[in-house]
């Protein structure tokens, strides 16, 4: 455990002088549908993640019963990013499942379906979550020119944005980009992107400047 704070803690502050080495340079002082499915760089010690300072989740979050709830209650707390702010429109359901599918992100109706199926953890929702979660920030805030930017600097500029009939959501660059705000939220233990591989800390500094809109 301590091997891995301190690998998190100098993946955090590594980060942060990248952005903070940008925003010198640069003068600055300061979804069609999509079907889904660890260090983490992000410091989520001090977050509460999507819950209230209550501690109850937020009203645009539902769940199906009450294990459901207690599961995905502690996946939340998981996630750093400030998505209830960012996306206040956004709506998710974690509803339960027996099937391959892991969750859908359903971008007309802003709203996200997190399926909980038998041998789910708390960690294994947390990472649908984010993935989910980085399609909504995707369509949310990215247009052409930061997809393009993205699949540059991913290495796979003629890759598809969106996925073609029967092709795999990992496959397309709104996969990768989903799959690397995943690993930005829980880590890289379970990266499956197909894209490209698990993101560098240099990719990661792109991500976060584009989650922010």
């Amino acid at each position: 455990m301590e091997k891995v704070e301190v690998r998190r803690r100098w993946a955090v502050e590594t980060l942060f002088g990248l952005l903070v080495a940008a925003a010198l340079a640069a003068g600055a002082v300061g979804t069609a549908d999509l079907l889904t499915s660890d260090t983490s760089v992000s410091d989520t010690s001090a977050s509460t993640g999507p819950l209230s300072p209550s501690g109850n989740p937020p009203p645009r979050v539902a769940f199906a019963d009450r294990h459901i709830e207690a599961l995905a209650t502690e996946a939340m707390r998981q996630i750093s990013y400030p998505w209830t702010e960012r996306l206040p429109d956004w709506y998710v359901e974690f509803v339960p499942g027996d099937d391959d599918v892991a969750g859908y992100t359903w971008s007309h109706e802003q709203r996200i379906e997190i399926f909980v199926r038998p041998g789910d953890t708390a960690d294994s929702l947390a990472r649908v979550l984010a993935h989910e979660l980085g399609h909504a920030v995707d369509v949310t805030f990215n247009d052409g020119n930061e997809r393009r930017r993205w699949l540059d600097q991913r290495g796979a500029p003629d890759a598809p944005w969106w996925p073609n009939s029967g092709s795999a959501d990992f496959d397309t660059g709104a996969g990768d980009f989903a799959e690397c705000f995943a690993v930005w939220q829980v880590g890289d233990q379970d990266y499956r992107g197909r894209l490209a591989p698990s993101p560098s800390l240099l990719d990661l500094a792109l991500l976060v400047q584009l989650a922010q809109g």
